[in-house]
């Protein structure tokens, strides 16, 4: 699910796009400051679907995985706009999307 069950973002991607979730915190809605990407994924779905979560919302089908510890702003700076992350689905090059798959793997201790 993205921007709260808005239709028309899952409606551009496509099948095999990469999701890059931001977390602006641990919690919606009054969770505590983070400001990280903390999910990396594939889309999995033809298109989007009604959310049993959110009445009237849509969801996307997608293969998710945590990134433990999460990736901060400052490590992701360069591939994401992230001025633009509060308005939620940001469209980023391929190129970009995948520069962040490859950074927990880089990192010593994390999960991924």
């Amino acid at each position: 699910m993205a921007n709260h069950g808005k239709h028309a973002p899952l409606a551009r991607m496509a099948p095999d796009d990469t999701v890059v979730i931001y977390s602006p915190r641990e919690a919606y809605p009054d969770g505590a400051r983070l400001r990280a990407v903390t999910v990396v994924g594939e889309v999995t779905g033809e298109g989007p679907e009604p959310s049993s979560a959110i009445p009237g919302g849509y969801l996307r089908r997608a293969t998710l995985r945590v990134v433990d510890p999460p990736l901060s702003l400052a490590e992701v700076r360069e591939y994401v706009p992230v001025s633009r992350l509060r308005f939620g689905v940001v469209e980023i090059d391929a190129s970009d999307a995948e520069a962040i798959r490859a950074l927990p793997g880089r990192r010593a201790g994390v999960r991924f």
